[in-house]
Parts: structure tokens; C-alpha cells; sequence
């Protein structure tokens, strides 16, 4: 069981894990802000409630201290639901926006280790908020 992420009349699909989508949405974080997406990516190490909250209050002061309140969009994509969520076409141009950039990064969907991976999301991203499109995940 996994994610599929698609839009209204897809011409594109992603399907990946748990762990690909955590990654997909950790690079984005860290494009965001560096910092922040490395308090992001700790995520991936909380276990308990305790380690959770000490993660969301640095995150939060982060946050604050890097004026990154102008991307709530964004950030609310970031601690959506994995298993079901969307989000409107004008996050997606944000979202595009943070990432146009990104080189070097290892894909996300299952079995893919290919960069091609962001450049077909980046056009599906396009796509989304040329044509105002959600962008829609389960």
C-alpha cells in the first residue's frame, strides 16, 4: 500500500511509499529554508509524543525566526495527512516556485532512483496551476 498523487483529468501519476513521499515533501522543505528542512527531515527519527512536540516547537521557532509564514501554504502541504489530502494550484506554483532549481536529487516513486522523477513532477506541478488544478494524494 502506497501514495498516488494526481490532479482532476491527470496527465501524470506518482505512485510511491510512505517513505518516497516523506522524501519528496523533505526536499521541498529543504528548499523552503535549509534549516527548516532539516528539522523536516528529523521527523523521520521521532518516535514518542515527547520527541514529536520538541520536533514541532523548533520547527515552529524556526519558522518564526525565518519569516517562513508566508509560505503557510507550503507548510500546509508539508504536515498534511500522507494518506489523503490536496492542495489548491496556486500551492502548486509556490510549491514549483521553491523547486525549479533542485539538481541532484534522488527520485521518490517506487523503485526510482532517477532524477527524471522531479522534472515530470515540476511539469505536472506546471500543469496544475497553468490549468488550476488540485493536486490530490491517497
Amino acid at each position: 500500500m502506497g501514495i498516488t498523487i494526481t490532479a482532476t483529468n491527470p496527465k501524470y501519476e506518482f505512485d510511491m511509499g510512505y517513505f518516497g513521499f516523506f522524501q519528496l515533501r523533505k526536499e521541498i522543505a529543504l528548499a523552503l529554508d535549509k534549516e527548516f528542512g532539516r528539522s523536516y527531515a528529523d521527523l523521520a527519527h521521532c518516535h514518542t509524543q515527547e520527541e514529536y512536540a520538541a520536533n514541532d516547537k523548533a520547527a515552529n521557532q524556526i519558522i518564526r525566526k525565518n519569516h517562513l509564514d508566508r509560505y503557510a501554504d507550503v507548510l500546509d502541504f508539508l504536515y498534511m495527512s500522507d494518506s489523503v489530502g490536496e492542495v489548491g494550484y496556486k500551492t502548486c506554483g509556490n510549491i514549483l516556485r521553491l523547486i525549479r532549481n533542485l539538481e541532484g536529487v534522488a527520485g521518490f516513486r517506487y523503485g526510482s532512483m532517477q532524477h527524471n522523477d522531479w522534472e515530470e513532477f515540476m511539469e505536472f506541478l506546471q500543469d496544475c496551476y497553468s490549468h488550476h488544478k488540485k493536486m490530490r494524494w491517497r
